[in-house]
Order: structure tokens, then C-alpha cells, then sequence
């Protein structure tokens, strides 16, 4: 919840410094003094009461797209008063996303006509409008996220707001029809935002496009155990490394998907083993110059330090060629009879995995006592029954699946843990980072540590 109203502020912030700029001298001309234009908030209160409108408009500013719309209606009204008021005018508005307003407020040399007050019918429809389009657009069609944690360094990072497509990989019409809009499935705390009783049955519309191996997807976590709707379980963003049908293996850290090595990926991080001698690594620099943020100091021992980093290929030779004091570096990859706690099935670890066949709907499954532990999952989730004893019968597989990994991978929690993610749980594809901040990771509240990453806002993501 509290990244919500994060990156909603965040957006707030923008559209004031893009309204204000292009509309003071025109509310000037209003007769509006010059402290009430540029008081964040506020202003908007006094420019609402200028025109009759609804103080009940200051809602839309809670979310980013209603806000979107509620800038577009003080344009609209704002122009009005000086004559701009032909479908002409408005269609030039929308079609230039805002920019006649720059023109009238700073090219145009007009005088104020009237102020023309809203009917309170026709406002009270305009808001009706502007909540249903806004719930519309952000329920069927694109959402904000924001990136919460490591797992897909270096292709997305802490801190980067995301925008969503619902469509791409076919709509998935909403389950819990009886919610709360514009949350997902907490309030606060533990209170759920939403009526699990009166479920709709799983229905998606064709896609764009079908998921293709390696793209960056969207979906519910299939063991959110806190909640049993399907589009209420937490979000997760992870790279789909595996299509249903697919065999993949994971060798010294090394991916292979049907016997085939992964093709390499700049963005790919892996756990680094590091040592120095005598001076330790500069953690500031390479925090703030290289945008490294998982640092671990393992051990420090007569004048030598022992580090763990996660690092992308190319960012591991830079800091070797960098510090002259680094004896010993690499890859920080578990043996092969090493098993990892919790490791989906037991038995593998996550440099060494596998072979592990991803399921496929319509496929016949020969259940014996080598698989069982793998796709009881699967048949516990399409049938709601676990099989203790297999006799060697053939399951029919319901469902496509996906196997799921992030591109940090020795710092994500992804399939390689908690299994496969069916197809009923996909939610969308990531196409833009419309904003990125890098923030204390310790204290994300904090405002004055944070830094814009300039070279990432309005960016699409591959």
C-alpha cells in the first residue's frame, strides 16, 4: 500500500510543476493571487471553487490517472474563460496532451471574457465519468506498479515505476467482482479489500501476443497463501526462462533450456566471492558511481576482507580492473551435492537444478514414484487432491505452465523455489518506466536521499 501512494505522489508532483508552468499567468489574469497559484494541494482547491466545481474532484488526485483527467478538466475550464470554447479548441487540447495551454498562457495576448461556473449537474456527471474511466483504464487496460525489491537488478531496479499492459498477453477478466477500487487486496494491515465469497471462474480474452521465452512478466504468486483469489495474490515480476513443453537444467550457475545454453544477457547478475588485502573495497563508490547496491562484508580478518556482490559480468571486470588490492574473485556457485533449503523439488540447489520438464495443457503425465513430488503441486492445485501412491497411471495436465527466474538470480526468490506459475496467474507485460528513483533502501521515506535516474524515466522496457 504504501508504494501506491509512493509513486502517486511522486506522479502529483509532476503534473503540479507541469500544470503551474503552463497555466500561471492565465490564473493571473483570473484575478487569482499569485501565492494561491503555486501552493501545491491547495491551489487545486481554489481553482475547483473558482469554476462551481465539487470539492469531491480533489479524490482524483489520489490516483495517477485520475488525476490525469482532472488536469485535463481544469484546462478545459480554464481556457473557456477566455474564449477558447469551440470543439476546435478542445480537440487541440487532448490531440496536444496539454500543450495548447502553453500556447494560450504564454503566446497569445487575450483578456479574461467570463468565468463560466459549472452547473452542479453537469459536475457531479463529470466526476461520475472521470472515477468509471479511470477504474476502467487501470482495471482492463494498464497499471502502475512500482519495483519493490532486488530480484530483477540489472534490468529493473529498486525504485523504478513500471507501467503494466494488461492486454498483451490476452485480458484476464477480474475474479473478485465485489472490491474496493483502486487497491489490490490489503487495506490496511490484514484487512482485505475485497469479498472472497462471490468468485467469477477464470476467463482471459485472446492476446496480442503470446508470452515468449525470456520475457519479463507480471503474475500472481501462486503460494500466497494469505489469500485464495487468484487476482488478489501478491503481484510478482520475474523473466520467464521456461515455456510449458520446455526441459530446462541449471549447470555451475549456468542456464539451459531443451539442452541449449541460454544466449547471454548484459543485465544478468550473480553472486561474487571477493577479497582484498590491507584496504577494503570503497563501498561508497561503488554505490554511488556504479549503482551497485548488494554489498555484503562477509569477513574481516588481519588486514582481509572477504566480500559477496552481486554483479553483472561487465560491472565484475570494472571492479577488478579498478582496485589493485583484489586477490581473489568469483562466482559464488554452490557444489553440485550442495541441497538448498527449500529448493523446489528438495534435492537441487540453484547453480545446479534440474532437469526439470515444464507441463503442458492437453499433455499426458505418466505419475510414478521419481515425479510424484514434482507434479503433486500441479494436481493438488487442478483437482484440489494430492496422489500418496502413484500407480503409474497417466495425468492429464489442465493448465500451460511457466517456470519463472529473476535476473539477480543469486538474489530471487523465483521458480527454482516455490515451482511453476500456471497460466490463470498471469497478469500482464512490463512496457515503460515512466519514472525511477534511487532511494535508501533502509528508509525509502526518506526525501532528500533520494536521486532521480534520469537516464531511465521514459524508457521501454525489453
Amino acid at each position: 500500500m504504501h508504494q501506491y501512494f509512493v509513486s502517486s505522489g511522486l506522479f502529483l508532483f509532476f503534473e503540479y510543476i507541469i500544470h503551474i508552468l503552463g497555466t500561471w499567468r492565465l490564473y493571473q489574469k483570473c484575478g487569482i493571487n499569485s501565492w494561491k497559484i503555486f501552493i501545491p494541494i491547495y491551489n487545486i482547491f481554489i481553482f475547483l471553487k473558482t469554476y462551481n466545481r465539487s470539492i469531491c474532484y480533489m479524490f482524483f488526485l489520489l490516483n495517477p490517472l485520475t488525476s490525469i483527467v482532472l488536469l485535463f478538466i481544469l484546462w478545459m475550464d480554464l481556457i473557456r474563460s477566455f474564449g477558447k470554447k469551440t470543439k476546435k479548441d478542445i480537440i487541440i487540447l487532448f490531440f496536444s496532451a496539454g500543450l495548447y495551454v502553453y500556447y494560450i498562457n504564454f503566446f497569445e495576448k487575450i483578456q479574461l471574457l467570463k468565468i463560466e461556473k459549472i452547473k452542479k449537474k453537469e459536475d457531479n456527471t463529470g466526476i461520475l465519468l472521470a472515477i468509471i474511466f479511470s477504474f476502467i483504464t487501470q482495471t482492463y487496460i494498464v497499471q502502475p506498479f512500482v519495483i519493490p525489491t532486488s530480484s530483477m537488478e540489472g534490468t529493473l531496479l529498486v525504485g523504478d515505476f513500471i507501467l503494466v499492459s494488461k492486454i498483451h498477453y490476452g485480458l484476464r477478466m477480474p475474479m473478485s467482482p465485489i472490491s474496493i477500487p483502486f487497491t489490490h487486496n490489503n487495506i490496511i494491515g490484514n484487512i482485505k479489500s475485497y469479498i472472497s465469497i462471490l468468485q467469477w471462474p477464470y476467463f482471459r480474452f485472446y492476446p496480442i501476443q503470446s508470452i515468449r521465452r525470456n520475457d519479463i512478466v507480471v503474475f500472481n504468486f501462486p503460494k500466497d497463501s494469505n489469500h485464495k483469489v487468484i487476482d488478489r495474490k501478491d503481484h510478482y515480476i520475474k523473466r520467464c526462462i521456461g515455456l510449458p513443453g520446455d526441459l530446462i537444467s541449471i549447470k555451475k550457475g549456468v542456464l539451459f533450456v531443451n539442452h541449449k545454453k541460454e544466449k547471454f544477457f548484459s543485465e544478468r547478475q550473480q553472486a561474487y566471492l571477493i577479497k582484498t588485502e590491507n584496504i577494503p573495497l570503497n563501498i561508497e563508490y561503488l554505490k554511488n558511481k556504479m549503482d551497485i547496491e548488494d554489498i555484503e562484508l562477509i569477513e574481516e580478518k588481519n588486514d582481509e576482507y572477504f566480500y559477496q556482490i552481486m554483479l553483472t559480468k561487465k560491472k565484475a571486470i570494472q571492479i577488478k580492473n579498478l582496485f589493485y588490492n583484489i586477490v581473489f574473485m568469483k562466482k559464488n556457485i554452490f557444489p553440485i551435492h550442495f541441497q538448498e533449503d527449500c529448493i523446489f523439488p528438495s534435492g537441487w540447489n540453484r547453480d545446479f537444478f534440474g532437469p526439470l520438464y515444464i507441463p503442458k495443457k492437453g499433455e499426458l503425465i505418466k505419475l510414478n514414484l521419481r515425479n510424484i513430488h514434482i507434479y503433486n503441486e500441479i494436481i493438488s492445485y487442478e483437482t484440489g487432491k494430492k496422489i500418496k501412491f502413484p500407480s503409474g497411471k497417466d495425468y492429464k495436465i489442465k493448465n500451460n505452465y511457466y517456470f519463472m527466474m529473476g535476473d539477480n538470480r543469486h538474489n530471487s526468490y523465483d521458480s527454482r523455489y516455490w515451482g511453476f506459475v500456471p497460466e490463470d496467474h498471469i497478469v500482464g507485460k512490463p512496457i515503460l518506466i515512466w519514472m525511477s528513483i534511487d532511494w535508501d533502501r533502509k528508509n525509502p521515506f526518506n526525501l532528500f536521499s533520494w536521486k532521480f535516474r534520469w537516464n531511465r524515466i521514459i524508457t521501454r522496457i525489453e
